[in-house]
């Protein structure tokens, strides 16, 4: 189970997408609701368990994650557990000391970055108005020395859609090699031509996607790989659902426990969502908050795609519908477009026989390859 501990409701930015309203001066967490939070994920974890550390901006309160991992480390030690650490960042507060204490200490970081200066800049700003584009681009080189592997998290809204390939050229040149988009929904400003502009932009990617694998690049671009993964592995065309609090669980700085990130916010109505607390455990909404999130959905059942879109995803819906169980239209829209994309690149790189696809995806010993016969993938 995975505790993602809101360390302080600050952030040193004011991104223009954010759900929740950020100060220079937020609410921070305690080392005894820290605490009692990690015995709480440790009980229900098992044999194991992992604390990600989050905000607002969780560097601005790096003094508690530097207490928080030995006593993690500590607390798995005498139950003979294992634990693992995760922490989402702006990134603009590293320094090498603070760098050098993840990579010792086995932290691995999702880094906000929406791609190249107009893109970024456009939504990624500091309290003045000012980008921070700059800011960021200086500590790429040694943020990437020290941990190459590091996701890059970038939000498309409809500010930033038409510079997404050239930002994925841009991150590229930087040595960036596992990006995670996600598109805002909930963005009101998405109409029929910027949804065609993205629809431009996918298909571009989609070709930027076929170069980067025939040239032998390994990487990883969630919106392409996610979708062909719901293809090719599982019990056929089955997305990993959101199990909305069960397996993971957001514990806001006062230790109110939420089922995602984003109901950790200043909205009254996210208080309808709360599962319990550090201190007392969870209540019963938990399971019934899990149940309604995994229920499915009338709108969907004679959809094509029901088994591969992230129509489950309880927070997006909530974010945009203002309902976990209502799916916007929006979504159907972009899952329509997007998948068949997908799948498209993925017929073509199988008959390819491309050496990374099928290492990537199929983790196939392409020295047996001959001995599998010419069949098409279903």
């Amino acid at each position: 189970m995975k505790a993602i501990l809101h360390l302080s409701s600050a952030c040193n930015l004011r991104c223009k997408y954010c759900y929740a309203a950020r100060t220079e001066h937020g609410a921070r967490m305690s080392i005894d609701t820290a605490r009692a939070a990690i015995e709480l994920v440790s009980r229900e974890g098992r044999g194991s368990f992992c604390v990600s550390f989050f905000g607002g901006e969780p560097l601005l309160h790096f003094p508690l994650i530097r207490d928080v991992v030995p006593l993690a480390r500590e607390l798995a030690a005498a139950r003979g557990q294992t634990v693992a650490f995760r922490m989402s960042t702006n990134g603009l507060l590293f320094t090498p000391d603070i760098l050098q204490f993840c990579s010792d200490q086995g932290i691995l970081f999702a880094i906000s970055c929406d791609g190249n200066r107009q893109a970024h800049d456009a939504q990624r700003v500091f309290p003045d108005g000012r980008g921070s584009f700059d800011a960021l681009s200086t500590l790429l080189p040694e943020i990437l020395r020290r941990c190459p592997h590091t996701v890059f998290s970038a939000v498309i809204t409809p500010a930033s859609v038409s510079h997404l390939v050239e930002s994925m050229e841009w991150m590229w040149s930087q040595g960036i090699r596992f990006v995670a988009h996600q598109l805002d929904f909930a963005d009101p400003a998405w109409d029929s031509v910027s949804f065609e502009v993205l629809a431009q932009q996918y298909r571009l990617l989609g070709d930027w996607y076929l170069e980067k694998t025939r040239s032998g690049e390994y990487f990883y671009l969630n919106i392409l790989d996610d979708k062909l993964k719901t293809h090719i592995r599982s019990d056929f065309n089955q997305a990993p659902p959101c199990d909305f609090g069960i397996s993971k669980v957001s514990v806001a700085p006062d230790g109110t426990l939420y089922p995602c990130v984003r109901f950790v916010s200043d909205d009254p109505k996210t208080r309808d969502y709360i599962i319990g607390d550090v201190r007392t455990g969870f209540t019963e909404a938990r399971q019934n908050l899990s149940r309604k999130n995994l229920a499915p959905k009338t709108i969907c059942e004679s959809c094509a795609y029901v088994g591969r879109c992230i129509h489950y995803c309880g927070c997006n819906n909530f974010t945009s519908t203002g309902e976990i169980d209502t799916v916007h239209p929006l979504v159907c829209e972009h899952e329509r477009m997007l998948i068949p994309l997908a799948d498209s690149l993925g017929e073509v790189l199988w008959h390819e026989k491309n050496p990374a696809f099928l290492a990537k995806h199929y983790k196939i010993d392409l020295s047996r390859f001959p001995l599998l016969g010419e069949y098409d993938m279903e």
